[in-house]
């Protein structure tokens, strides 16, 4: 029974050790977010977008911003403009900003 559980040890040991390839890992934050807002096109959230391409972190949105618990939060438009949610950045400064018009197909899709 010990060999066994040596055995069992030194398998998880190497698969933890072996890397994934690509095409199966996990996207980057848990992959894309999908809001249905009323009376707007959808909104598509990347995770990856924000994490690779702004060079963020979770913590800069998560527990700041957004907790973690699914629908543990309603988010309107009205309060993103006023920079709630996403308006905390999309403010025009630090990334495009959400009150401009033409900015709207950035995430409503």
């Amino acid at each position: 029974m010990e060999r066994a559980g040596l055995f069992l040890t030194a398998i998880i040991a190497i698969s933890v050790l072996i890397p994934l390839p690509a095409s199966a890992r996990q996207p980057v934050g848990g992959g894309d977010l999908l809001f249905t807002p009323d009376n707007a096109p959808q909104v598509v959230f990347s995770h990856e977008g924000h994490l690779k391409g702004e060079k963020l972190k979770c913590a800069n949105c998560h527990y700041r911003i957004f907790q973690m618990a699914h629908r543990s939060w309603k988010m309107e438009m009205g309060k993103i403009t006023k920079g709630e949610f996403c308006g905390r950045c999309h403010d025009g400064r630090f990334a495009f900003d959400v009150k401009d018009e033409k900015n709207c197909a950035r995430c409503h899709r």
